[in-house]
């Protein structure tokens, strides 16, 4: 029987960050389960690119139009009040898709040299060491290609559509976005018996509104022994402060929070 306070024998990166930016929030969302979920075209947006990136891994070819397709059919659900709301008009969303996406295929290849696809949404779902509970993942893409040492070496890639501008020094750097590639890096690592050493980790970035040439970007990230420790003692806390009912309510995660001002957080 699983007695840990979400009811679930696992957790997420995305459960982690919830917590981490805000004990309080977590508990509202996987414990108390109250969700007031209302749908965004950001995250539409995103989640269609990701599709057509996870399309291209699996048959090499980058199919621009179901991208479209999903789009429009988020707009015509949703599209009045996301005008209401301001944002860009449906064509403008399909616009930025089709730039990123047909760009993508030519950057994998300038970016990695010659690659291979090893395998797109791969499930995670592996022991965590200490803990009687699981690490639950997908990961986006993995790639083998070679260093510049002609040494075999392994992606694991992570999309994430972002500005025109992409993301500043700031977030590249956060421990709230690179602890999901260290926790990727170390379960797959570990899943599949590859050195952590020959194993590379990044965020490819798919930009709303840039030049094709400049529509993909790749944010490196590192992973050595302390940023290893640093993320798993993350995950480690999250789960005994929700194990021992710490929520602590983050006043500086407030802005975009779906339960400010609401009767569930004043």
């Amino acid at each position: 029987m699983n007695n840990f306070p979400t009811g679930k024998p696992h957790i997420s990166f995305s459960e982690i960050k919830q917590w981490k930016e805000c004990p309080w929030r977590h508990k509202l969302l996987y414990i108390d389960k109250i969700d007031l979920f209302e749908p965004s075209p950001h995250l539409d947006y995103g989640t269609s690119v990701h599709n057509a990136c996870e399309s291209y891994l699996k048959t090499g070819k980058m199919m621009t139009e179901s991208a479209e397709k999903e789009i429009r059919t988020a707009f015509e659900k949703n599209g009045e009040t996301w005008y209401e709301q301001g944002h860009p008009h449906v064509d403008t969303w399909v616009d930025w898709a089709k730039i990123s996406l047909d760009a993508l295929p030519g950057y994998f290849d300038e970016t990695f040299g010659e690659w291979e696809a090893v395998e797109a949404e791969e499930y995670l779902y592996e022991e965590i060491d200490g803990k009687k509970i699981k690490f639950k993942g997908f990961i986006d893409a993995i790639i083998k290609t070679k260093d510049k040492k002609g040494k075999e070496i392994y992606w694991i890639l992570d999309y994430k559509t972002a500005p025109k501008y992409g993301w500043r020094k700031e977030k590249k750097q956060s421990i709230l976005m690179t602890a999901q590639l260290i926790l990727y890096k170390h379960f797959w690592s570990r899943k599949h018996s590859v050195a952590l050493k020959d194993i590379r980790c990044g965020f490819i970035l798919m930009k709303r509104g840039s030049k094709p040439d400049r529509s993909c970007e790749l944010v490196t990230v590192s992973v050595g022994p302390k940023t290893l420790a640093r993320g798993i003692k993350m995950m480690n806390n999250m789960i005994s402060s929700v194990k021992n009912s710490m929520f602590l309510k983050n006043r500086d995660s407030c802005k975009w929070c779906q339960y400010k001002n609401t009767n569930h957080c004043t």
